[in-house]
């Protein structure tokens, strides 16, 4: 992975973004893949390696982060130091079952020879033919220095490789050459990663890419450091997908019952009242419990149904309101000693009525943009008739005699 602009910025710099542009592009090529059984690889036989429908795909990237990259051409060291790979891996492939790839976010000039290999079909004898003359021109002028001055140090190695090739394998090579030019560059591909992810509401679809791309990032860490296959497969990818889109269906939970009456002759469990009748509750205090209670157990079923995996998400915040309670409940307790009755029950309808009051505003929602304060007033509700929770000190041994 070449950045040809490493003057604009420093060598370390520069190597990082190509690096990481490596991995971004991989990641791109991978979601653009119909093929189930596709895969990918970074930095094995080339910068991307691409495996689908049995073919192998080979990508050599060109990034650039100028404002006009340089472009494309047979005096490119891009162009030659590819070339050099390639001859190299030829060797460890099968030339009928892979192509290779320039990547490059220049242009080709529109009259270069080399305007054919962005054309699967165009000829490549032209270009052939003007390879092999600015390749052995190099080698010629190189070999003819007389000042003593290296030239063409960087080009001469892929220009020498590809004069010893067999001519006809030159030829089969350039049949299997495509140049992808002005590519995306680094900065684009949060962008084109999000509108790959078109399950999802627009205004969720970068968020997710955001999430895949960090997903992306460490599972191309584990490949290089052996804690995985080298090889990350599509079902890997749509599997993370999957659950980044259930993460998000879960943190935008919509309050569907926010404003919904029960129905006129709904009634609730007879543990809401009984538990309602030990602190000497008032109608009102009993009109509300059950309207919130009804919309609460409603959404609880719409949310199981729609995403069974919220079973696990709705008890854990079970779990959290009955600890909030708890913390109020031992503490009323204890001050409930030595009261009367009346006394104990004020106390108790004090905490029933924090359910209603304080607890949407004091416990932190189910997901960070859940808006909908009935769903706490309700829980407790549905946790009081399951005994989890009560208003009274005592309300255990009282439901129980």
């Amino acid at each position: 992975m070449d950045n040809t602009d490493s003057n604009s910025v420093d060598d370390a710099s520069a190597a990082a973004l190509g690096f990481y542009y490596q991995s971004q592009f991989a990641l791109l090529t991978l979601m653009s893949q119909p093929d189930n059984d596709a895969g990918v690889a970074i930095e094995r036989l080339d910068d991307v390696e691409l495996k689908a429908n049995g073919q192998q795909l080979l990508f050599q990237l060109k990034h650039s982060v100028q404002d006009n990259p340089p472009p494309v051409t047979l005096a490119s060291v891009a162009l030659w130091k590819t070339i050099k790979v390639w001859t190299d891996a030829l060797p460890l492939v099968s030339l009928a079952d892979t192509t290779f790839h320039l990547v490059s976010v220049g242009k080709v000039p529109d009259k270069s020879p080399l305007s054919a290999l962005c054309d699967a079909q165009a000829d490549r004898e032209a270009l052939l033919r003007a390879m092999v003359e600015e390749a052995q021109r190099v080698v010629d002028e190189r070999a003819g220095a007389t000042d003593g001055k290296a030239r063409h140090a960087a080009r001469a190695p892929g220009c020498e490789a590809f004069l010893a090739l067999d001519p006809s394998v030159r030829l089969s090579l350039l049949r299997r050459i495509r140049i992808q030019q002005e590519s995306v560059t680094i900065d684009q591909i949060p962008d084109r990663v999000a509108k790959w992810l078109h399950l999802l509401p627009k205004q969720q679809r970068l968020q997710a890419a955001e999430r895949l791309l960090a997903w992306w990032d460490q599972q191309v860490v584990y490949t290089l450091c052996g804690k995985r296959e080298r090889i990350i497969q599509r079902s890997e990818l749509e599997q993370c997908i999957s659950s980044i889109i259930a993460q998000l269906e879960e943190e935008r939970l919509v309050a569907d019952f926010d404003v919904m009456p029960h129905p006129e002759d709904y009634k609730a469990d007879g543990m809401l009242y009984r538990q309602i009748e030990l602190v000497d509750g008032k109608p009102s205090d009993v009109t509300r419990a059950v309207r919130e209670q009804w919309r609460a157990k409603e959404q609880r079923a719409k949310w199981i149904t729609d995403n069974p995996q919220m079973r696990s998400k709705i008890a854990t915040y079970d779990a959290k309101l009955t600890e909030h309670w708890s913390d109020r409940h031992v503490r009323m307790t204890e001050d409930c000693e030595g009261l009367d009755p009346a006394q104990v029950q004020a106390q108790g309808l004090d905490l029933l009525r924090w359910t209603h009051d304080f607890a949407p505003n004091q416990v932190e929602p189910i997901a960070p943009s859940w808006q909908g304060h009935y769903y706490v007033r309700g829980t407790y509700q549905v946790l009081a008739i399951d005994l989890q929770v009560g208003w009274h000190a005592d309300y255990r041994k009282l439901l129980k005699e």
